[in-house]
């Protein structure tokens, strides 16, 4: 954790880069508001102005919006700005957060590209498959009120050690203390600034100086499993110490127990010690609610879309089905069979593709007759992949006729895994 962060202030005033962070915060419904409409006619401007504001060190956050959410009881305050200022504070966090995540331990999640829930699950069950011995005890905490609580003269003084680029620090600090105390929760920086404090003071002390081999952490959401409740209890105290040499405190509700005896509820789902996997009960309720609830079809197509990625990450096919009516399909069960015809059929490999060989992936939708400047009337596949969302682009036969085939049966979602077809291009299995 010594390497401090250099220059990033010439990188983050790159015109690719702020061009791919207007596109980024433009996208959905936010280019169909006003202040979105008005981006997008004056995009050359916009881009040249943040370059100044970024290079010139003078980028604000200026006024803010607040927003109140009550989820489940808690109740949240949520900071916005414009998305002016939004396309200039996410520029520079891209670049700061692609050169920190390589200080983060491998076992975090959250906030971080290519690191979500599902990536932080296989790596737990992987572990207790492996060693059910030493993951034999659990120990989970959280911090009471993590982003209100943080101190923000020690978020700058973090700043100042980590990052040698002055302006950046300077920008950075004006996003910190936007607020009389604590950090903002919705803003940009924070997520990556809070990221680096736990990293700092909580996960390398455990990984590093105590020798935790199992310790993961999902923002501020903690578990660490061991062999015993000896080893266990050191490494609550060393946690504990280590919260408040942070300036933040342990929530009372910190626990320990023996995974025999009950599971371990994180990351949306319960964890049981034969392998097992139960979604949380409030995540079928509310998908529930809101299936009974929806009548429009496209947006029942998002909702399977979306309860279909839980469910496959769990033992879930049986409720899947309870509420939705519909039967959780694998790509064989279609009953579509390859047929050769001794010619190669796929003329061009795309990245995405190769990248996604032998990657087990949920085909969610896709759309036919689409032109690029590498042919015409190809297909568009959205999937959901251990690392969120994606798409890419077929022309491959193959793919397109048992995408149809799909379509066809009424078989959308299903799950697969894309694999290389001896030099016929790629086949879904």
């Amino acid at each position: 954790m010594s390497k401090s962060l250099k220059h990033i202030t010439e990188r983050a005033a790159e015109y690719s880069n702020i061009s791919d962070s207007l596109d980024y915060e433009l996208r959905g419904k936010r280019k169909l508001t006003y202040d979105g409409w008005w981006i997008l006619r004056h995009r050359e401007w916009v881009i040249r102005a943040t370059q100044a504001s970024i290079l010139g060190g003078t980028l604000r956050p200026g006024k803010y919006r607040e927003k109140t959410i009550n989820e489940r009881g808690k109740v949240r305050v949520i900071q916005s700005i414009c998305l002016l200022r939004s396309i200039g504070i996410h520029a520079i966090m891209k670049v700061v957060e692609h050169d920190m995540d390589r200080t983060l331990i491998a076992d975090t999640a959250a906030s971080i590209k290519g690191r979500g829930g599902h990536y932080l699950l296989k790596r737990m069950l992987r572990d207790m498959r492996r060693d059910p011995v030493g993951t034999r005890y659990v120990y989970k905490d959280d911090i009471e009120k993590f982003y209100q609580s943080t101190s923000q003269d020690l978020l700058v003084e973090m700043l100042h050690k980590k990052i040698r680029d002055r302006r950046i620090v300077r920008i950075l600090e004006r996003w910190v203390r936007l607020l009389p105390t604590g950090v903002s929760i919705g803003m940009r920086p924070s997520q990556g600034i809070e990221n680096l404090l736990l990293s700092l003071y909580i996960d390398h002390i455990l990984k590093d100086r105590e020798g935790a081999p199992y310790y993961r952490r999902y923002c501020d959401d903690k578990v660490v499993q061991a062999s015993s409740y000896y080893s266990l209890t050191h490494y609550a105290e060393v946690i504990r110490q280590q919260t408040e040499a942070a300036g933040l405190r342990v929530k009372h509700t910190a626990q320990m127990w023996r995974i025999d005896d009950r599971p371990i509820d994180f990351l949306g789902c319960e964890m049981y010690c034969d392998g097992k996997i139960r979604i949380r009960k409030h995540i079928k309720q509310r998908f529930a609610r809101r299936w009974k609830r929806v009548l429009s079809h496209r947006r029942r197509k998002e909702l399977i879309g979306s309860f279909y990625g839980t469910c496959k990450h769990a033992h879930a096919e049986h409720l899947f089905r309870k509420i939705t009516g519909i039967s959780m399909y694998h790509f064989s069960d279609i009953g579509f069979t390859y047929q050769r015809d001794g010619k190669k059929e796929f003329s061009a490999r795309t990245t995405s593709l190769r990248q996604l060989t032998n990657v087990e992936v949920t085909v969610k939708d896709f759309e036919t007759g689409i032109n690029t400047r590498e042919g015409q009337n190809r297909y568009v596949v959205l999937i959901d992949t251990p690392e969120g969302e994606k798409k890419f682009f077929t022309n491959n036969d193959k793919m397109k006729k048992a995408l149809d085939m799909a379509l066809e049966k009424d078989m959308l979602p299903f799950s697969t895994t894309i694999k290389a077809d001896g030099g016929y291009g790629y086949i879904f299995t």
